[in-house]
């Protein structure tokens, strides 16, 4: 094969797109690249833009604890994005968590069956949508416990000084 037909994957594409859409590409790229100094590196981390759409940008987040605290910090995430990119007229942050359970941190949660008895129904008495500060599950794992199960370290502090606000660890 003659050297002359090897490309550059860039040559390529330069040559497909017209001068406009190669410049909004790149105007796409640096915003959704300035996440990281918007949002910050702790909170970018889990975190990130998937869309923008009439002046919304839509972040997804790897666990509803992220977008809790980045929902505490839609201001200045959202200051900083009108600073730097005014020719977007982003008026709001919308946040969901991630659609791919490949990312590190996203919730997989599932319910065992409730038994059934003979009669087809639950075989347990009806429970209360919320449950009072008495209620206790049997051989459920201390709030200590769960925490200590964590993987990331920054969220597991966050987590902790959490139960310690609310009243301790919960290990009565």
């Amino acid at each position: 094969m003659d050297d002359s037909r090897v490309r550059k994957a860039s040559d390529l594409l330069g040559a497909l797109l017209s001068p406009e859409a190669a410049a909004k590409a790149d105007a796409w790229t640096k915003f959704f690249s300035f996440w990281n100094r918007a949002a910050g590196e702790n909170l970018a981390a889990h975190s990130r833009p998937v869309d923008l759409r009439n002046g919304i940008v839509f972040v997804e987040a790897t666990h509803p604890g992220w977008i809790q605290l980045l929902q505490m910090r839609q201001t200045q995430i959202l200051a900083a994005i009108r600073r730097a990119f005014p020719e977007l007229d982003v008026s709001g942050i919308a946040f969901r968590l991630a659609k791919d359970p490949s990312l590190p941190g996203t919730a997989k949660i599932a319910r065992p069956p409730e038994p059934i008895g003979a009669e087809g129904r639950s075989s347990e008495k009806k429970r209360s949508s919320v449950p009072n500060a008495s209620t206790s599950v049997p051989n459920a794992p201390s709030v200590s416990e769960t925490i200590g199960k964590v993987e990331d370290e920054s969220f597991r502090s966050i987590l902790s000084s959490l139960a310690e606000t609310l009243g301790g660890s919960g290990d009565e």
